[in-house]
C-alpha cells in the first residue's frame, strides 16, 4: 500500500499538471521531462535523507563498504529529502527540455500537497510516521509487528492528520493559482503554510527515526529554514516588482 499510494499520488498529480500545462499553452512534452526528472531525484533525495537521519556516519560508511544498499536505502523516504531532491530534479529537467522552469512553477507547486496527501495514506497503512500514544477516540492501534509502528498501543494518526491538511492546502493553492498572475505566489504560500503546519505536527510525532538537534527534529529545522527562505524571497521579489514599477513610471 505504501508503494501503491506513492504511485497513485505521482500519477494523479502528473495528469493534473499536464492538463493545466496544455490549458496555459505550454509544452506538455517538456512537462513530462521535468516530471520524470523530478520523480527520479525526489526518490534519491528521500532515500538519502532517510539514511542521514537514521544512521550515524560510521554506519553509513560500513553499509557502503559492504555494499549493503538495501539496508542503507531500503527503510523509507523522508518527505523533505524528496522535496529538495525534486526541486533539483525539476531544474535539471528544465535544462534538458530547454525550457524555463519558472513557467511551470505555478502549475507544479499547487499539486504537490495532493500527492503528499495520498502518500501519507500509504504511510498510515505501512505504520510509519505515527503519532504519540493517546487515549483519544481517534487513536489507532497497530497489531502487525511487520509494520513500522509499535503494536498494542493507541497512537495518534498523524499521517491522516497531515493528509487532511495537505488536501486543504491543495485547495487553497489551486484557488490562489487561478486568481494570480504571479509565478511565485503559490510557491511562497506553500513553503510558509506547509512549513508552519509541519513544524507543529512534529511535536505530536512519536517515531524516533527523525533526528533531534537542539531539542527540535530535523524536519522542524528544515521547516524553519523553508519558512524563513520563503519570507525572504517574497520580500525580495516584492521589492524588485516595486522598483520595476517605479522605473516604468519615471520613464
Amino acid at each position: 500500500m505504501y508503494g501503491l499510494m506513492m504511485a497513485v499520488g505521482f500519477l494523479l498529480c502528473s495528469v493534473i499538471c499536464f492538463l493545466r500545462t496544455r490549458k496555459r499553452g505550454l509544452q506538455g512534452e517538456n512537462l513530462i521531462i521535468i516530471a520524470a526528472m523530478l520523480l527520479l531525484f525526489a526518490l534519491i533525495g528521500g532515500f538519502v535523507f532517510y539514511a542521514l537521519v537514521t544512521y550515524s556516519p560510521g554506519q553509513i560508511a560500513d553499509f557502503i563498504r559492504e555494499g549493503d544498499w538495501e539496508s542503507l536505502l531500503g527503510g523509507g523516504i523522508v518527505f523533505y529529502g524528496a522535496l529538495i531532491g525534486g526541486i533539483i530534479g525539476a531544474f535539471i529537467g528544465s535544462v534538458i527540455a530547454k525550457d524555463d522552469l519558472r513557467d511551470y512553477m505555478d502549475i507544479i507547486v499547487p499539486v504537490i500537497p495532493l500527492g503528499h496527501a495520498i502518500g501519507r495514506i500509504g504511510c498510515f497503512f505501512a505504520g510509519c510516521c505515527y503519532g504519540r500514544p493517546t487515549d483519544s477516540a481517534i487513536g489507532v492501534i497497530y497489531t502487525d509487528p511487520a509494520g513500522g509502528a509499535p503494536t498494542g498501543i493507541r497512537l495518534l494518526p498523524t499521517q491522516l492528520m497531515e493528509s487532511a491538511y495537505n488536501v486543504l492546502l491543495f485547495g487553497i493553492l489551486m484557488a490562489v493559482s487561478k486568481r494570480t498572475s504571479s509565478r511565485y505566489l503559490t510557491t511562497f504560500l506553500y513553503c510558509i503554510l506547509y512549513g508552519s503546519f509541519r513544524f507543529v505536527l512534529e511535536f505530536y510525532r512519536y517515531d524516533s527515526i527523525r533526528g533531534i538537534a537542539g531539542g527540535l527534529s530535523t524536519s522542524q529545522w528544515v521547516s524553519l529554514g523553508l519558512i524563513a527562505g520563503a519570507l525572504i524571497a517574497a520580500a525580495v521579489y516584492r521589492m524588485s516588482v516595486k522598483r520595476k514599477k517605479t522605473s516604468s513610471e519615471v520613464r
